[in-house]
Formats: structure tokens, C-alpha cells, sequence
């Protein structure tokens, strides 16, 4: 905090945040004579990550002040919103919630500031376990024994968060507390807007995806990383892995069962979501399931209908937006689903990615009686993509990593990063990119997805969570030894030192027990469905 004015002139927004030896920390850390600093203003991802926990943080807070009875468990986030849920299944009303908010406001406004102690694990138990917090202390006892616990305080409540915080509370701005289910929908700024407020869009669909996750966690009685890590230490690893796959075939199967109702009469199906989310895999589950049903299913692959290089477009840096819905050629895709609702053969180009020339070979298709279309693609939600079929002819699947699993009340796993350590273990395994490559183009493709496909999430008929509560076992085994290769003096140090802090909480878990069809295998490698991914 002392040092950071004097580099503030370099920075456009305030900086929020200090990079310690190419580690991401709060600014009320005190360095060491030879460490090497570097700061994040408000414009970064990272700080925007610490701008929504400190915003958790006050609201917590907060409601110790107005209505410290009730406790909160934050679960997950709906773009620019996190949601809490009442654990304790108290009805806050709209003045509840307005007394609140004032409490809020007036913390902000007094600029209020969070102070940060280190303390020994065993002396931190007593910090970061009040009365309503009651389920802190197993993040701790997963946390290892030699660790120093950062311990943050804000207006007598203490707390222990995953991310850095805000040295104050005046780095905070608009907001808004909206009653949702059983909770709370804290709303605030878009990352570079923080000063307003987006129109809000209710996402009921995708509430309902989130909820239906998290009881499967309470069945499981497996909510947290440390739960998790209790199934695995004590060798019940594979009732979780089997507890979980079963869950996805049954869904699965329910999917293919609506396909199929000779009410709707769905010929078409289109499968969209962001990257990593096991779209591939999903879609030859669901393309089983539909055999059983008597239907003969006919994927389509999306990918095939891109436009030919010369006429893809760009952006503003001159590189391909292959991301947009202009690098599709969505007259071709909709002549050719037209003709083949209309019983016509029709022969299905091909695209080289290696050449950009799209060709013609031996593919032809003919929908028949018992046919229905599988087409999978990031723009499938998107009504102009299959304009020319009749709606009530097609199914809208959104599919998404919508991770449960949390470490604890106050410190949720983002999915976010969840899907990049998927992405990270298949570029690794099958791609031939490290893991610099990797957190590199991530921005990239999140990009894509905030404008392509997460708008058209809740035009979807159904919503479908790949996310497995035992997932993150997995991937201590594959993506921490990637990790570990990416030194302190690169860029993307400071996403793989996160990345490493959450999987060094977790067990590893043996992942043999997991079935040759299960979605984490198209990313881990020995799926059944081998060259189709």
C-alpha cells in the first residue's frame, strides 16, 4: 500500500492489487527486502475476481450488522451476480434487504478498511469459525499444517477468502440485493463498468441447473473440497465416481426420452456451450440413448460449415474471429437442413482447417422416418443459425461446467476455472500445447463465449451440468505437474500459482474406476468414443 502510489501514474485505474514474486496479493502485504513486486489495476481479471469477494465480503458483514441471525453460503454466479443462499432457510423481505444495502453503502462510503493478519493454523480456528459460519473449519483442516492462514477483518467479522481482498471498501461501487429463491442476488458491475449497473435478466433455467447441482452434492454428502477429500482418505473414491456417472446417464437418458415423445416431434437437435464443457462426448451419450429409443441418429458437425479463410472475418488486431457467428455459413447450413426435413439426400461439406477450403466427399445424408439431426456447435442456440427449421421441430440443449463444489460457505471453485484446467490437460494430451499456451489464449476464448454463447443460454429447452464432484481430484494428477513447469518470471505465472493453490487443497484420486464413456475421459484420454473426439 505504500509503495503502490508511487507507480500509480503507469496504471489507468486505480491498482488494487500486488503481484509478490509473481503471486497475486492483497495490497496490505508487507514485502521482503528482495522481493519482486509488480501491481494489477481495476481493469484486470484478477482484480475483478477481488472486487467481487470484497463485495461478498461487506455484504457478510453487512448482514452481521442488520440481521445477524441469518447465514449465508455464497453458491455460484449469474454474469455480473452472486448468489447467496440462506442456509438456515430465513425469508428476508425487500426491507430487510434495503436495511441491508444502507448498511452497505455506508461501509463504502466511509471507505471503510479490511485489515489482513497471518496467523498459525491451529490459532486461526478461533478467527475465521463465528456462530453463523459454520462450515469454515473444514476448509482449514484440508489446508496443510505448516501454512500461514491469511486472516481478513472487516467492522469486527473475520474471515478467511481463497482470493486477495480490497485494502477498503471505497474501491467499491454500484450494487444491488434482489431477492431470488431461497437467497440472495448480490449485483454489481461489469469489469471496466463498474460504475453501473447492467439491465438485469432473470436466468431461471440456469438458477434451476445450479440448484439441482448443488442438492446432488447434499445427497452425496459431498459439498465441499473437504468432504471430497474424506471420500477419497477413506479408499470410498469409487462410490463417489459411480454416484456421479450414474447421475449423468440418467439425466442423459431422460434427455434422449423428451427427444423422442411422439408429441413434440423433433427432428432436429442442437447442442451448444462454451469450451470445455464436453460437448463432443454429451452428444455421443445422447446419441446412444437415442438408439435405445428406436431413433437413428445423425451428427453434424458445425465445424464443417465454416467459411472459407479468404472470406472469414477479422479483428481489429487483423487476426481470424473464428469465434463469430459471421465465420459460419449459415445460408449452406440452413439450405441443407431445409432439404433434409424435406426428405432430400444431401452431401455434407467438408472443412480443412490446416488449408481454410471447404470440399466435398463421400457424406451424404437422408433423414428417413425414425432420423433426427445432432448438431453440435458454439452458435447452436442461436435462432439465425437454423432459421429455416420451424421450432417446434427442434431442441435446444445448453451444456456447461457448472461446478457444485465449493471450499467452503464463502469461497466458491469458479467454473471458470474449472473448464481451463479441462482445456489445459486436453491441449496437453492431444493438442501438443503446453500450459502457457493455454492460460495465453484463454482470454481468447472467454471473450467468444461472454458474447456468442452465454447470452443464449435461457433460449435453450434444456440445460445440462457436466461438472463432476469428483473432477478436481482428477485433475491434481494431470494438471499440476503442467503447472509446475511454468516459471515465476512469465506472465501467466500468477494464473498457474492460483491454479496450483486450489489443487494443492484437494486429494488425488485414483481415476481407473472412472467408465471409458464418462465426460472427464474426453479430456484425460481411453474414452470409447476415441477418434470421435
Amino acid at each position: 500500500m505504500d509503495i503502490a502510489p508511487d507507480y500509480q501514474a503507469a496504471y489507468d485505474t486505480p491498482i488494487a492489487l500486488g503481484v509478490l514474486n509473481g503471486r497475486e496479493v492483497p495490497l496490505q502485504m508487507i514485502p521482503q527486502e528482495g522481493d519482486r513486486i509488480c501491481f494489477l489495476d481495476m481493469n484486470s481479471v484478477e482484480s475483478y475476481n477481488t472486487y467481487i469477494s470484497t463485495f461478498l465480503f461487506v455484504l457478510i458483514a453487512a448482514m452481521n450488522r442488520a440481521r445477524p441471525q441469518v447465514m449465508l453460503e455464497v453458491q455460484n454466479t449469474f454474469g455480473n451476480a452472486l448468489y447467496c443462499d440462506i442456509k438456515n432457510k430465513i425469508v428476508l423481505s425487500d426491507y430487510d434487504l434495503a436495511d441491508v444495502a444502507a448498511e452497505m453503502k455506508a461501509m463504502i462510503q466511509e471507505k471503510t478498511p479490511i485489515t489482513l493478519s497471518f496467523k498459525k493454523k491451529q490459532e486461526a480456528w478461533s478467527y475465521v469459525k463465528p456462530r453463523f459460519y459454520c462450515d469454515q473449519a473444514p476448509l482449514l483442516s484440508a489446508l496443510p499444517d505448516d501454512v500461514e492462514i491469511p486472516v481478513y477483518e472487516l467492522d469486527g467479522v473475520s474471515a478467511y477468502f481463497v482470493n486477495p481482498l480490497l485494502p477498503h471498501l471505497g474501491y467499491l461501487k454500484e450494487f444491488e440485493l434482489i431477492r431470488m429463491g431461497s437467497g440472495i442476488l448480490l449485483r454489481y458491475g461489469k469489469r471496466g463498468h463498474y460504475d453501473r449497473l447492467e439491465p438485469f435478466a432473470r436466468r431461471d433455467k440456469l438458477a434451476a441447473v445450479y440448484a439441482d447441482s448443488e442438492k446432488m452434492g447434499q445427497r452425496l454428502h459431498c459439498p465441499t473440497v473437504a468432504a471430497l477429500n474424506q471420500f477419497i482418505k477413506r479408499g470410498n473414491s469409487r462410490e463417489i465416481i459411480l454416484a456421479c456417472e450414474a447421475q449423468h446417464e440418467k439425466k442423459i437418458a431422460q434427455i434422449a426420452d423428451a427427444i423422442a415423445s411422439e408429441e413434440r416431434g423433433v427432428r432436429l437437435v442442437l447442442i451448444a456451450g462454451p469450451s470445455s464443457s464436453g460437448k463432443t462426448t454429451f452428444s455421443q451419450r445422447l446419441a446412444v440413448q437415442l438408439r435405445v429409443n428406436g431413433m437413428r441418429p445423425i451428427p453434424i458437425s458445425m465445424d464443417n460449415y465454416f467459411k472459407e479463410r479468404k472470406d472469414t472475418p477479422r479483428l481489429p488486431d487483423g487476426s481470424y474471429d473464428f469465434e463469430s457467428l459471421g465465420a459460419l455459413d449459415t445460408d449452406l447450413f440452413n439450405e441443407q437442413l431445409h432439404e433434409l426435413l424435406q426428405g432430400k439426400t444431401v452431401t455434407i461439406p467438408h472443412f480443412s482447417f490446416h488449408t481454410g477450403t471447404r470440399s466435398y466427399r463421400d457424406q451424404k445424408e437422408q433423414l428417413g422416418d425414425d432420423g433426427v439431426l445432432i448438431v453440435e456447435g458454439i452458435h447452436g442456440l442461436n435462432e439465425a443459425v437454423s432459421s429455416s427449421v420451424p421450432r417446434r421441430e427442434k431442441m435446444k440443449i445448453y451444456i456447461s461446467a457448472l461446478t457444485p463444489l465449493s471450499f467452503d460457505d464463502y469461497n466458491r471453485i469458479p467454473t471458470t476455472d474449472m473448464r481451463l484446467l479441462r482445456r489445459m490437460v486436453r491441449d496437453s494430451l492431444f493438442r501438443s500445447h503446453d500450459a502457457i499456451t493455454t492460460i495465453q489464449n484463454w482470454h481468447k476464448v472467454r471473450a467468444g463465449e461472454e458474447k456468442y454463447i452465454f447470452p443464449f443460454s435461457e433460449e435453450a429447452d434444456i440445460l445440462f451440468n457436466t461438472t463432476l464432484i469428483y473432477e478436481l481430484a482428477v485433475f491434481k494428477k494431470y494438471a499440476y505437474p503442467l503447472l509446475e513447469r511454468i516459471q515465476p518470471d512469465t506472465a501467466e505465472y500468477t494464473v498457474a500459482s492460483k491454479l496450483k493453490s486450489m489443487l494443492s487443497i484437494v486429494e488425488p484420486i485414483d481415476d481407473e474406476p472412472i467408465p471409458n464413456n464418462s465426460i472427464i475421459r474426453e479430456f484425460i484420454g481411453h474414452s470409447v468414443f476415441g477418434d470421435l473426439l
